[in-house]
């Protein structure tokens, strides 16, 4: 039987939150509103980062992304997450981020 390791997946989360800063940061300085499809874009590819990174374990990986959560959708609509007060901890990262950092 395999036991939950908290330890691996706060090291997932720690990582995630520098990744999604980055890459917020760049999508915001280049002036982009904060879309479905943005948000889509930000959590593949930090959650890309991490797996390439090669040193994290992909179960915990799995945890944090949005397709753990239900339908998000993919449209070019303004992302309105301040409306939902139970997101995935990726969709937490980016809204957090993008209304942050300026």
């Amino acid at each position: 039987m395999k036991l939950f390791e908290g330890h691996k997946l706060h090291a997932v989360q720690a990582r995630l939150a520098l990744a999604v800063d980055a890459i917020v940061e760049r999508h915001r300085t280049a002036g982009r509103v904060l879309t479905w499809r943005l948000v889509h874009e930000i959590e593949k590819e930090a959650l890309r980062t991490l797996e390439e990174a090669g040193d994290l374990d992909m179960k915990y990986i799995r945890m944090v992304r949005s397709s753990r959560w239900g339908y998000v959708p993919k449209v070019n609509q303004p992302a309105d997450l301040e409306n939902h007060e139970c997101l995935p901890v990726a969709l937490t990262m980016i809204r957090k981020a993008y209304h942050t950092l300026h």
